[in-house]
């Protein structure tokens, strides 16, 4: 690879995510150039031309990797095809960017963590809330034992749900395509968040909820998780809610840190008393929690395929996240505390 080498790049999926993220990231990055994209259904044939109108449009996307000859591709397609389309890829020897969850079994995800070893190809998985200024602040603060030791993590991430507004179709709330609703879709990033924050994780309780949408898939669940360290977590999701609190809160013997993502990133220090003598001391840490994420993807990527960034958001992370969301579920249905065979 020499250092002015351009990355012939490609994108299996053109949905919203690939539309929002994935194809303007690759289109305005010096290094990629985005020759090539895949998508079965017309319509978005003609999205994409005005997106990126040099590429080269498929509706098969394993003619697209025989044909395309590229170095990088993004998978964005549903997430039932997301570990078939990543090996494919991978044994075409291309770099994949795969959006999550990475799969929809461990057996799928331990195959696309093979399958890159085997290539000698990076496979990273799109957390992108780990590219945001409010969570990138807290991990600065918790690397440098800022809270003290942390006992306890509060994660929620909660909107109105993919329709209307945002998904290109319903694929979201179809099981056969989704393999699971909000928990998965929006449970896999907090989830990842924990584990990044605070360390693995040993158990999971969980309680899915179909509460409002006519839809085979869950709309809102609360996850409970149990750490290494001896932290406790917790996690709300949904698909189903009106505007509101979504961040981040970690408690710790030292300090708080609230990272909310419509207000910014505070720490809070004092005392909190069991009378009327409590002394709260906050600071601002992060006014533009939201920075970041799907702007700069796309350039962290990039900075990964070259060797600039060290990978983290790798198959075994996207693996981590994938088995305690799993796990989430089987808690859901049997009512009981899931152990976690290979902590997060």
């Amino acid at each position: 690879m020499t250092a002015n080498k351009r990355y012939r790049a490609g994108v299996i999926g053109a949905g919203a995510i690939a539309q929002a993220c994935h194809v303007p990231g690759y289109v305005k990055h010096a290094r990629a150039e985005l020759v090539a994209f895949s998508d079965p259904t017309k319509a978005r044939h003609k999205e994409m031309a005005e997106l990126a109108p040099g590429a080269k449009g498929y509706t098969d996307h394993e003619a697209m990797l025989r044909e395309a000859e590229l170095d990088v591709v993004s998978v964005c397609a549903p997430n039932a095809l997301h570990a078939p389309i990543s090996i494919a890829a991978l044994k075409e020897g291309c770099h994949v960017l795969c959006e999550k969850p990475m799969a929809i079994t461990l057996a799928e995800a331990d195959k696309m963590i093979a399958a890159a070893k085997a290539a000698r190809k990076k496979l990273m998985i799109g957390f992108t809330q780990r590219m945001l200024a409010g969570p990138l602040a807290c991990k600065e603060l918790l690397s440098k034992k800022a809270l003290g030791k942390i006992f306890s993590i509060r994660v929620r991430v909660a909107h109105g749900g993919p329709l209307a507004g945002w998904a290109k179709d319903k694929w979201f709330y179809d099981p056969a395509q989704a393999a699971g609703g909000a928990l998965l879709d929006l449970g896999i990033h907090a989830l990842d968040q924990c584990f990044w924050l605070v360390g693995p994780a040993t158990a999971v309780w969980a309680k899915t909820q179909t509460f409002a949408k006519k839809t085979e898939v869950d709309d809102n669940a609360l996850i409970m998780l149990e750490f290494v360290n001896g932290a406790l977590g917790s996690i709300e999701v949904g698909w189903t809610s009106k505007p509101g609190f979504n961040g981040i809160e970690i408690y710790g013997l030292k300090g708080s840190l609230i990272c909310d993502f419509n207000r910014g990133v505070y720490l809070c220090g004092g005392t909190a008393s069991a009378g009327q003598d409590g002394v709260a001391e906050w600071s601002t840490i992060q006014k533009n929690p939201t920075k970041g994420g799907w702007d700069v993807e796309i350039d962290h990527w990039m900075d990964v395929v070259t060797g600039k960034t060290r990978l983290t958001m790798d198959g075994e992370a996207g693996r981590a996240a994938l088995e305690a969301a799993l796990a989430a579920y089987k808690s859901s249905r049997t009512g009981k505390r899931v152990a976690l065979t290979r902590p997060g």
